[in-house]
């Protein structure tokens, strides 16, 4: 079952876990935009940053051309990786995914920094709540995070035989 990792990465969040993997499970990385044919692989780890609660568009591109293949996917955003916004972004995956009778063997989400600049320029309002959620964030992903990452996708990797 030859597999890769294809990601897109703005700020380096989901590049660093996507290396982490590549390093720990033995696989090739690459940039999405450099991605190999989808006809090469069996077996994908797609890995996107979250944009509007949806993998960025990217990625979200590189989803709609897979066809019949394996695909385990992680994610890094703001918010908590158990939040309401991460199982949307969840669903709304699967259904890029689910549109090319691809089998989703898993996925896992992990905070990840938010880029100061797209926070200055964000509309949502600054509440208590959204800014602990912002503090929480910018220290991940960290070693724990890679470690899960790691964990959720050699378990996916392994059910699919």
């Amino acid at each position: 079952m030859p597999a890769c990792i294809v990601y897109s990465s703005l700020t380096g969040n989901t590049r660093s876990v996507a290396e982490h993997l590549a390093a720990s499970l033995g696989l090739p990385a690459f940039p999405v935009r450099s991605a190999p044919d989808p006809g090469a692989f069996d077996t994908f780890l797609l890995g996107f940053w979250t944009r509007r609660g949806a993998p960025d568009e990217g990625m979200a591109a590189f989803m709609r051309r897979l066809k019949n293949r394996r695909v385990f996917y992680f994610g890094t955003m703001a918010a908590f990786p158990d939040s309401a916004h991460a199982l949307r972004c969840a669903e709304r995956a699967d259904a890029l995914l689910d549109g090319g009778s691809n089998c989703i063997l898993g996925h896992f989400f992990c905070q990840g920094r938010l880029d100061p600049a797209v926070f200055a320029r964000s509309r949502h309002p600054r509440t208590p709540e959204r800014l602990h959620r912002i503090r929480c964030a910018a220290s991940h992903p960290d070693e724990a995070d890679f470690l899960l990452a790691e964990a959720s996708a050699r378990s996916a990797l392994e059910r699919a035989g």
